[in-house]
């Protein structure tokens, strides 16, 4: 039964990243969606708004643009959610944890959505040489394989991170004495006066027109 609802999971987590750059881009990516998702599937959505609502004002100005990769915040929003849902439900201060712990994660995921993006250059590069050989068949098959490869690292990346993280998430968690948890119970309300002044930050720094001198 775990095992099952592990996979759904990742599958859903996966396909929630996908939506960011590789299809869709129906803003399932961004926190303030997709950690209520998770929360309202595991019975607990008001940590899934609380989670998205901190992870959205934070990484505000987190957006993939051209070249620009910047880390998966899905992956913030996703994983403290479903970590805190299986080990430790309802427990605020577990939440924060898994809230922290998350954001080594999400660096782990943009590197391997660099090596996939690599490999993708290779699928391309076969395409161009296809195109110099009349086989327009190949621009298709690019296409779907490179979709299916970045649902593909995705979704093993989500099964080992709610798997393997899960693991460290509850035995790091456990060792902590009530000192640390006293912590994170406070960051549980501070937490949210850092996600607003990051986002008034990131509206001051915008530059809605530029000149020339």
């Amino acid at each position: 039964m775990i095992t099952q609802h592990l996979i759904i999971a990742a599958i859903l987590a996966a396909l929630c990243s996908c939506d960011a750059v590789a299809f869709g881009q129906f803003m399932f990516s961004r926190p303030m969606f997709c950690a209520p998702i998770f929360g309202y599937l595991t019975g607990d959505i008001w940590l899934g708004l609380w989670i998205g609502m901190i992870v959205e004002m934070i990484w505000l100005n987190s957006v993939p643009l051209g070249a620009s990769l910047p880390s998966d915040i899905s992956t913030i929003a996703i994983l403290p959610v479903l970590w805190t849902a299986i080990y430790f439900p309802h427990i605020k201060e577990a939440a924060v944890f898994g809230l922290l712990l998350s954001v080594p994660f999400s660096y782990f995921c943009k590197e391997i959505d660099i090596l996939g993006r690599k490999i993708n250059t290779n699928i391309m590069r076969w395409v161009e040489r296809g195109l110099y050989e009349y086989k327009e068949s190949r621009i298709d098959i690019a296409a779907f394989a490179g979709l299916a490869l970045f649902f593909l690292k995705f979704f093993l990346f989500y099964a080992a991170a709610i798997y393997l993280g899960g693991a460290l998430f509850r035995t790091a968690f456990l060792f902590f004495d009530g000192a640390f948890i006293d912590g994170f119970k406070k960051l549980w309300y501070l937490l949210p006066i850092l996600g607003l002044g990051s986002a008034v930050y990131n509206f001051v720094n915008i530059k809605f027109f530029t000149t020339k001198k």
